[in-house]
């Protein structure tokens, strides 16, 4: 039997919001664990080897450290499997073959944690979430400062992305169809750096 060892994992990172596929091999991986790092520069954590199955120890959306044991089989003959919290139930990403961990990606990765009750508006926040995610995966948003982390916050009227280094900011409307409009033109998102935090110039009283 013919056993194809390329593999990926596919989860959501907690600092920016965006889903981040991983590809590996487990060849590779009984060497050496995988380490799970964002494009943001966010470590997400380890898949490695641990006797007869294998350890994926990663952070959920809600900064909560989850471990799950996988045996070598269910990462062999399973085509695709949801990775979920033990602690929460929430979903976390994906793990399987690469072309169905692909799939599932494009097919479910505009499926947002919040509810849709959240928001005052939920289909106007969904598109502008969902162009937002096509931004960032195209390295499309990005800041200006030496060590660029972009990060997104997400409220009931509005999505701000925020620098995790710097501080720069940019609110983004999200709750009438000109913002959708607006947004919809919008081809790159450069970040200015945020000058006082970058500089450490923090305010000082007059007196």
């Amino acid at each position: 039997m013919i056993v194809n060892s390329e593999r990926a994992i596919a989860l959501t990172c907690p600092a920016c919001q965006v889903i981040q596929e991983h590809p590996f091999s487990l060849f590779t991986i009984s060497r050496q664990p995988l380490q799970l790092l964002c494009r943001c520069g966010f470590s997400q954590g380890h898949l490695r080897k641990l006797k007869r199955n294998y350890e994926l120890d990663v952070l959920g959306v809600d900064g909560d450290r989850v471990r799950l044991l996988l045996s070598r089989n269910e990462l062999i003959r399973t085509p695709l499997r949801n990775i979920f919290s033990t602690k929460n139930g929430q979903e976390l990403g994906y793990i399987g073959s690469p072309e169905a961990v692909q799939e599932a990606i494009v097919t479910g990765s505009r499926d947002f944690v919040a509810e849709s009750g959240d928001f005052a508006n939920p289909q106007i926040m969904r598109e502008i979430l969902a162009m937002l995610q096509d931004l960032a995966e195209q390295h499309k948003i990005r800041c200006e400062c030496e060590h660029p982390s972009v990060g997104i916050d997400i409220y009931a009227d509005k999505v701000e992305l925020v620098c995790a280094f710097c501080g720069s900011m940019v609110v983004i409307g999200a709750s009438t169809h000109k913002h959708q409009e607006r947004l919809s033109r919008v081809s790159e998102i450069i970040m200015e750096p945020c000058t006082a935090q970058y500089l450490e110039e923090w305010l000082k009283p007059l007196t």
